[in-house]
This record gives structure tokens, sequence and C-alpha cells, in this order.
């Protein structure tokens, strides 16, 4: 290595002075410059340095023998101080492949992996690695020089993942495709660091808590066009047309609760990395983000229908129904089609997917008992067949006498359509049906639905939130927390457990409020 690594200079120029002692001139007629560098006499006051003038420098000869020696420099740097402190670094970084001399052929290639290493972080003026990571890379294995960015992993990642659901795969593509490339794929995947992660997700929900209003306003702005083409005046309908380009297209805010689930699709991704000795740190599960709880459920009491009757208002994203809400849309729809299935859903708790896909020789009429083994599942707007969502979803589920009349009366129903249609039933083998027995569309089953509580002025709430009742009156009606968990299909007792606790305690108080009701009114009437 050079004697004298350190040095100052500036960008100083002067004319080329010719043979003749005259200023020479280039071909354009122009006077010859010639760079003074470190000759400079101004780098120098009063036999000082002039901390006002040039900056410092260094320049390593890197010791590759037998291979021909390598150079290391750098300038721009600040302090002679900060140019020692490299040079020493980088000293100590190269040194650590002396500590492999019992294979030198290896020592060297580790050696000149170090020095790239150093050259790529000197020409990008990042930070030098430590000594600690360099030292451990080259214990475990793991590349020195990792060029791959994180965009690149990321897309290595999941196209390696063959085996996932379609439905997983789509949100992983999401993910990668809409928030991870965008905010981290230009950062090498050796150097992500917790704070490139803090930054993503601090924008991510800044977005957050203005793309309601954003949205809201360009949804205004498209019904003032809608309005303008209906009163035939299409100056106003151009100025909407005009505003509408200049705003934010309608996105999705990304709330607490996805930002965890994006923040599990990095992470599994950097957990890969690692396995490959890629990385050394999953700094996924480092960073710090707020829970993303489940919206709390709450049940569609008098007041809070009182208060939706006369705001629209909806108190929460999970509402419930009482029993006799349930009752009165199964009353409202008896006559429709996905009648049956509905009730289904509501008495057992089924998923939707779960309903769609079930056949009938899941269902055992005689022994009251329905297995759910299967699912239909949306993906976009196309739809697979899939198994249940978890190994807990396959079980087999009790059916009450209720339910029995009504899916046998559903089974004739079905009869008469197959043999109305001939050759052109679609013979699927599923309980519920298109009229022709092709396989329903999940998002079909939710448009009915919606359009059925409509029309039967009932407050609003999911499809899903109807099995959200069937676990929630099962729990108020006494039936043990463990059968409940297993009707639904959940893992453990904890995932219901926090579920339908806050409604199961609200439902107990509202049945105890109603038997007081009628022992009063009993003894009142027997009073008289």
């Amino acid at each position: 290595m050079a004697k004298n690594p350190v040095f100052k200079k500036c960008g100083c120029r002067e004319p080329v002075i010719g043979p003749d002692g005259a200023p020479a001139i280039d071909a354009a007629g122009k006077p010859k410059m010639r760079r003074l560098g470190a000759s400079c006499p101004q780098l120098r006051s009063e036999s000082r340095w002039n901390p006002k003038h040039g900056t410092w420098h260094f320049q390593i000869e890197i010791n590759m023998s037998p291979e021909p020696e390598r150079h290391l420099g750098q300038g721009g740097i600040a302090t002679e101080t900060e140019a020692e402190a490299a040079v020493n670094k980088i000293r100590t970084l190269v040194a650590i492949a002396d500590e492999h001399d019992d294979d030198p052929a290896a020592a060297l290639r580790l050696r000149g992996d170090i020095v790239e290493r150093i050259r790529a972080a000197l020409k990008d003026r990042r930070e030098l690695p430590s000594a600690e990571e360099i030292r451990q890379a080259a214990k475990l294995g793991i590349p020195i020089i990792n060029k791959i960015t994180v965009a690149e992993w990321l897309t290595e990642w999941l196209n390696g993942k063959g085996t996932i659901a379609t439905s997983t795969r789509r949100s992983y593509a999401g993910h990668i495709d809409n928030y991870l490339i965008p905010h981290l794929g230009t950062v090498p995947l050796d150097k992500l660091r917790v704070a490139h992660l803090q930054a993503m997700f601090t924008t991510i929900a800044e977005d957050a808590e203005i793309i309601p209003a954003e949205n809201a306003a360009r949804h205004a702005m498209k019904q003032a066009a809608a309005r303008a083409w209906e009163d035939s005046n299409p100056d106003a309908v151009r100025a909407c047309r005009e505003q509408l380009a200049t705003m934010p297209p309608f996105r999705r805010a990304v709330q607490a609760a996805s930002r965890q689930r994006l923040r599990a699709t990095l992470r599994s991704a950097l957990s890969a990395a690692c396995k490959q000795q890629l990385i050394t740190v999953n700094v996924a599960k480092l960073v710090e983000l707020e829970t993303g709880k489940r919206p709390k459920a709450l049940v569609w009491n008098t007041a809070r229908v009182a208060r939706w009757r006369a705001t629209g208002e909806t108190p929460s994203p999970v509402m419930v129904w009482t029993a006799e809400q349930t009752g009165s849309f199964l009353e409202h729809a008896a006559e429709h089609p996905l009648f049956a299935l509905y009730h289904l859903i509501a008495f057992t708790g089924l998923r939707r997917g779960e309903a769609c896909g079930l056949r009938w020789v899941d269902l055992n009429l005689d022994t009251s008992t329905m297995t759910v083994a299967q699912q239909i599942v949306q993906n976009g707007w196309e739809t697979e067949v899939s198994k249940p969502k978890t190994d807990a979803g396959e079980r087999d589920v009790a059916l009450d006498a209720l339910t029995v009349g009504i899916i046998k009366a559903h089974r004739r129903t079905q009869a008469t359509a197959r043999l109305a249609h001939g050759p052109g039933w679609a013979d699927t083998g599923l309980t519920f049906t298109n009229p022709d027995g092709t396989p329903l569309h999940p998002a079909h089953v939710t448009d009915q639905f919606t359009t059925l509580v409509a029309a039967a002025d009932l407050p609003p709430i999911r499809l899903h939130d109807l099995r959200h009742g069937a676990a929630s009156l099962a729990l108020a009606a006494g039936i043990d927390i463990k059968v409940v968990s297993e009707m639904l299909g959940h893992s453990t007792t904890v995932i219901t457990r926090d579920t339908y606790t806050s409604v199961y305690d609200e439902l107990k108080h509202a049945a105890a409020a109603s038997i007081a009701a009628a022992i009063t009114g009993a003894r009142k009437a027997g009073a008289r």
C-alpha cells in the first residue's frame, strides 16, 4: 500500500505555457488549461492547510500478488481526519482476508471480493461495510459482493414460489408491484435497512389519511360530470373532465392491518434471502408498526339502527344482526333461488366460498351432517376450486332439523330445474348452482345478498357478517366456544374468542333484557 495515501487538492486551473513562453492554444483557438491539483498555492496558508480551499482525497494500492495490484480512492472529503479514518477502515477490511491464510487461493479471492465491495461503496458514496459484517459473511460463506437489488430479489422470490395458492400469489404480487418495488426496489438487497422500511410505511400511512378525501372529491366531480351530461351542458361536462384529469386516480387506502400484511410479505421474502445467505439480518422483523387490530364487531341494536336510519352511518365495518333481524332477512328471502344458501350460512357460519363449493356428496341428510371439503374462491374475477382456507377448515358440521328440511326442499327444486334443462344441464354435483347447473360465482352471491338486504329494509351487513352472526348467536345461546370454533373451521378457540367476544357479550345483555321484559310483562298481566 502507498505510504502517504492521503492528500489534498483542488479544482483550480491555470494556462498551459508553451515552449515559447506564451500560453498554448488548442484547436478551437482557446487557451489550453491544466488542473493545479495538489500544487495549488492556495491550498496552504501560512504553512498550514487552508480549510477554505480544496478537499481531501486518498489513493490506496492493494497488494493482490501474484495478481496485479488494485487501487481504491475517493475525493471530496471535508477533513484530513475523515480521509485518514477511511484509509484505516479500508486497510482493516482488506486485512480480514489474511485471517484465511490456511487457503491462499481462497484468501486471494476473498481479498478481491472485499476490494470490489469497498469500490462499489466508494463509488456510490455509501457507508463502508463493518469489519464484523465482512468477517461474518466470510465465515458463513455469504457472498461479499451482492449486487442484487430488492426489486430483483422480490421478483425472483415470487417466481420461485410454485406451490402457493393463486389468491396468495395475487396478494404477494400486489404488495410487490404496488408498494415494495416502488418504495424499495432500487436499494441493494444487502443495504436494506430499517430506516428504508420506516420511510416507506410512514409515506403509506400518510397517504392513507388523505386518500379518502381525494377519492370523495373525485367521486363528487364524476357525479357533477354525469349531471352535466344529463342536463345537456357540454361546457360543464368538458370543465369537469378537465378537473378530473388533474385529480389523483381512485386509490385504496392501506390501513394499519393491511400494512401489517404488507410487512409480512416482505418478511417472508427476506427470510428466504437469509436462508440463501444473501443477507444476514431480516430487517422486516425489526421495523415497528402500528398494530393492525381487527375492527370491533358491533350488533345492530335499536339505538344504532335508529341512528343509521337518520344519518346513513354504519358504526363499524363489521356489523352483526340480532336473531330477529336475521329471521326477518330469511323470511324476506324465502322465495329467492339462493335462499337455502343464505340460510345455511346464517345457521352454520359457512364461508362464502365453502357454500359455493358445497357438493351433494358432502351432505348426509339422513344423519344431519355436512362435510366441508372444498371451496370456490375468487381471484380477481376468475374462480377456482381449492381446499378450505386452513386444515381446520376441513370439518364436519351438524345440521338442525329446520336446515335439513330446507336443503331437502332445495334439492327437489334443483331436480325440477335439471329435468327442465335436459341435456343442457351442467352436472357439476354442486348443491347451489346457477339455473343451468353451472357453479355460482362468489361475487354474484354477494351482489344478490346486498340487494336482498336493501329490499328487506334491514340495516346493512356484509355477507361475511352473516357468518359472524351465526357464531355470535351460537355463543349467546350458550354453546361451548370449542364447538362453535369447530363449526366455523377456526384453527384455535383463540381466534373465535378474539373475534366474537364483544358481540357475544352484547347479545347476552340483549337476551337478558328481553327475558326481563317478558317476565315483567307477565307479572303486570297477573297483577291485573
